[in-house]
């Protein structure tokens, strides 16, 4: 049922997807800003830049790196622009989960102005519950990875290099970090859903309420978690492969290679709203069912005399 509120939400969430697209795609074209002069002096109609088109082997890689040393200073600036460009589509983020809490898994049609209410009103809390999320990220997987530490020099002291045990443990660290970045982000994002049910609850009060409604809701959380995050990768990892591997020699290819570049970066916004629409989906089922009204009958009287609506 959760799952298909995903796929649901990402039905009726069209626009959204769209719209969030749109955001990551300005803030990458600021963050690439400071390259553009250089690669136009650098490529634009040259014999390097017909290397890098073709990609003609022993030559590109060697353009590119001319590139990089000769355009040192467009290249750092390009670097602290992305740094900013980061931060903002952080906040952007930030912002826009109060929106999507808001609006996702409703009977009534998304709308814009819904969503940007949500994104306002709930954004000083969602920065907050980010905070505390930073904050138990940074103690639990400092303990765990001191903790590995620990057992690594412990118990692989005296064994020889590339035995089965340091893979072995090598593996259960692994596991174990994955294990708990899912625990936190699921009690993050349910932290921020908690707006939904109490819009007035502050974050510290969120995540308790996020630790009651996961109670016994674990596996399927954590299930509903590992789907988005495989499903999502695989998306990704397909389409970052098809986009590096299509040539762009000609202006109806560049065209359609900046196309297929626009649909992976939409990848991750969908995906985003999909998930979303699940944990919604889980939360709303964890809540009480709303009070039902029940006709009541005079006894001895006729039904249009008297009906008077009472709640359980």
């Amino acid at each position: 049922m959760s799952l298909a509120a995903g796929f649901t939400a990402l039905r009726r969430g069209k626009w959204l997807v769209i719209a969030l697209t749109a955001m990551t795609a300005v803030l990458a074209l600021l963050a690439a800003a400071p390259l553009a002069p250089a690669l136009k002096a650098s490529f634009a109609g040259t014999l390097a830049g017909d290397h890098v088109l073709h990609n003609v082997p022993g030559f590109a890689a060697t353009d590119v790196i001319d590139f990089l040393r000769e355009k040192a200073a467009a290249v750092d600036g390009a670097r602290a622009a992305a740094r900013w460009a980061a931060l903002l589509a952080l906040l952007q983020q930030i912002l826009f989960a109060g929106g999507l809490v808001t609006v996702l898994g409703r009977a009534a049609p998304i709308s814009l102005p819904k969503f940007v209410l949500g994104a306002r009103r709930n954004f000083w809390h969602n920065l907050k519950c980010f905070l505390l999320f930073l904050l138990a990220a940074g103690l639990f997987f400092g303990a765990w990875f001191a903790a590995a530490g620990a057992a690594r020099r412990k118990l692989l002291e005296g064994l020889a290099p590339g035995a089965w045990q340091a893979l072995s443990l090598r593996i259960v660290v692994a596991v174990g970090a994955l294990l708990l970045f899912a625990v936190l982000s699921l009690l993050h994002d349910f932290a921020r859903a908690a707006r939904r049910g109490d819009p007035g609850i502050g974050a510290w009060r969120a995540y308790g309420d996020a630790r009651r409604t996961l109670s016994g809701r674990w596996p399927r959380a954590l299930a509903l978690f590992l789907f988005w995050l495989l499903f999502g990768g695989v998306l990704l990892a397909l389409g970052i492969a098809l986009e590096w591997n299509t040539p762009a020699v000609s202006g109806p290819a560049i065209a359609f290679h900046v196309l297929l570049q626009i649909a992976v970066l939409s990848i991750r916004p969908a995906l985003r709203i999909a998930a979303w629409g699940s944990y919604l989906s889980l939360y709303d089922s964890s809540r009480p069912a709303p009070p039902q009204p029940v006709l009541l009958v005079e006894p001895g009287g006729e039904a249009a005399d008297s009906l008077v609506h009472a709640f359980e």
